[in-house]
This record gives C-alpha cells, structure tokens and sequence, in this order.
C-alpha cells in the first residue's frame, strides 16, 4: 500500500504554570503540528513535530525542513519504513526532531493498517501500566514544596525537583521538599548543566542527605571529560541527558563507565528506530535507561509509552505525564490518574485526533 497523503494540524500549546521555569529558562508556550499520513483506504498515522526556541529553530523552519523532507513521500510504499527513512537521512543531513515526527506517524498508519497496537510492532506489551516521575520546576523553596504536595496528592510517588546551580538555594529548594512529602517519596534532582564541576561535587553531595535517588546532568554537556569526573566523584548515581543526545554520545558514555542512567527521548534521537537501538547500547553495557520529559501533545508521549510497554521497567520511572502541563492538546485517549499512565488500547497508539 502506498502512502495517499501527507498534511499537518497546528497545535499551540501555552503551559498551565505561567512561571514554570528551569535552569536554561522560562517555559511557557509550545508550538508544533501534527504529522497526519494516509493511504489509499483512508487509514491515517499520526506522529508529532514542535518547536522550542532558542532551543530549537523557530516553528516556521521546522515546517520548511518538514516540508522539504516530505516532498516525494506520497507513493513510496508505507511498509517500508527504514527505506524511507534512509531516504530522509540521505536527503538531508541532522533535522532528528523532525525525522522522528514522520517515522512515528509511519509506524502508526502501519499498525492502525494491521489494526494492532503500536507496542505489537516492537514485540509486545511488558507492562499495562506506568508510575511516573513528575518534576517541580524552579520556584522558590516554599512554592516548591507547595507544589510536590499537591503532586503527592494527586497520586505520585516520585519526584524530581529542578535546581539552578546555587549551592546554598538548591539545598533549601530540596529540604523544603523533601520536610514537605515525608521520607516515603523518592526524590531526584535535574540541575540541567546548571553547575561548574567542583561546585557540583561539593553542592550535590550535600543536598543527598535528604535522600536521594538520581542527579540529572549536573554539569555541561560541552565538557564531557569533567561530566564523567563529577559522575565518579558524586555519591549520588548520575543520568545523562543533555550529555545524551545522540547515538555516538551514548556509546561513549557506555565506554566511560561511571553513569548510571541515560535519559532518552524519541524526539531528540530521530524516531523509535534509532531510540531502540539506544536501548540496545544501555542493555548491552548493563546502563540504565528512562524516558524523559518532553514538553508536547500526548500523541508523542503515547509513541513512547507503547515503546516503553515493550522493554523491562526502568530503576527509576520514565516522565510521561507533563503532558498534564499543556492546554489545548489536539489529541485525547492517554489515560493518567493516580500517578500512573495505562497503555491506550486500540490500534495503532490508540489515540484520536480532534477535527
């Protein structure tokens, strides 16, 4: 069967939180579209673009280079997916964010075509259903705590709080959260490179006395030699992120043996092809792995939920649920209640595209 038709759906999103805010800035308005591909029978696959300046390039060139790698995709044969995505790699170097909206959306019409769910195309379900890691972003120690109350409210059990690179604030910040939730909530910190190498050492190994379970990328990406160096010295397991952004960056992680967990985003490595194969280098070199945050309609956050359904529970759980965040999402049918996300049900990932 060939690919019918290619269109995208606007969808403009501001956060809940006005102030939410974290190391590398403010936050408050994602704009993106969805990848809407069909075939001769009607049936439709939904996969899932943004932008996030300075972040990203602004939305109007996401959806130039979308375009441009989109021209010739009707009539290619939509079973053949690594055909078409070698395709795109060849027509144009980078552009993974945008690579991985459009091999989403081949992966759905191919299952919504079988009438499966997605998580059959990667070898079954594991898991039905998710706890999630909620994060606290940056406010001031009492907000803070104000606001991992009402998540533990609401149901979760696992937390992880922003912190900004000043020692003597960041502490406060997690003292107040932690007196606030109690000892039976599992804390983490994200200082999102916030930190200089021997401030992060110093800063980190005092705010663990309030117990904690992970560091994420306390220090700069740029600098991977002292990155690693911190990892040995901290006597809290760190995770990779910004540090983690591609394939090559993950296999020399693995090497360097001192990180104990990567964070991995379907968006930010090309697709679920190329997020399986990170899987593989993290299982390979005995390397935890989570699914991180991102900030975007819940049709990517269910592509990775399915991936996730079909690989073994993570040491500490992946971070479906932002998606609680965003207003005016164009999809409906990812079920969060009680601090957990369920697999959808259905085929392909299960979700419906409103209009």
């Amino acid at each position: 069967m060939a690919i019918g038709a290619v269109r995208t759906v606007a969808i403009d999103q501001t956060l809940s939180d006005p102030e939410w805010r974290f190391a590398q800035g403010p936050l408050t308005r994602i704009r993106g579209f969805a990848v809407i591909l069909s075939d001769a029978h009607g049936v439709e696959g939904h996969g899932y673009v943004r932008a996030m300046p300075p972040w990203t390039e602004p939305l109007e060139v996401v959806k130039a280079s979308f375009d441009y790698l989109c021209e010739g995709l009707v009539g290619q044969d939509e079973t053949a997916i690594g055909a078409i995505m070698d395709g795109l790699d060849h027509r144009l170097h980078g552009a993974l964010p945008i690579k991985a909206g459009i091999e989403c959306a081949l992966l759905d019409l191919r299952a919504r075509a079988l009438g499966v769910p997605l998580h059959d195309l990667y070898g079954g379900k594991r898991q039905e259903r998710f706890a999630n890691t909620r994060i606290i972003p940056l406010k001031s120690p009492q907000r803070m705590a104000e606001v991992a109350e009402g998540l533990v409210s609401a149901g979760f059990r696992y937390l992880k709080v922003k912190v900004s690179g000043e020692p003597e604030l960041d502490l406060d910040r997690v003292r107040s959260v932690r007196s606030a939730v109690g000892a039976d909530i599992a804390l983490m910190i994200d200082a999102n490179e916030s930190y200089t190498p021997k401030t992060a050492v110093r800063a980190i190994n005092a705010i663990a006395r309030f117990g904690l379970e992970l560091v994420e990328q306390p220090t700069a990406a740029t600098d991977f030699k002292s990155f690693i160096a911190v990892a040995r010295a901290l006597d809290v397991p760190v995770e990779a992120d910004e540090s983690a952004q591609d394939l090559p960056s993950i296999l020399r992680i693995a090497d360097a043996g001192q990180v104990e967990s990567i964070n991995l985003r379907i968006l930010n490595l090309g697709g679920p092809s190329r997020t399986a194969q990170a899987v593989a280098i993290c299982r390979a070199a005995d390397l935890g792995f989570r699914f991180g945050a991102v900030f975007g309609s819940s049709i990517i956050h269910a592509h990775t939920v399915h991936l996730a359904a079909s690989l073994p529970a993570p040491r500490f759980p992946h971070e479906f649920s932002e998606m609680a965040l965003l207003n005016d999402d164009r999809f409906s049918g990812l079920s969060l209640e009680g601090g957990e996300v369920a697999v959808p049900t259905g085929a392909g990932t299960g979700l419906t595209l409103a209009g």
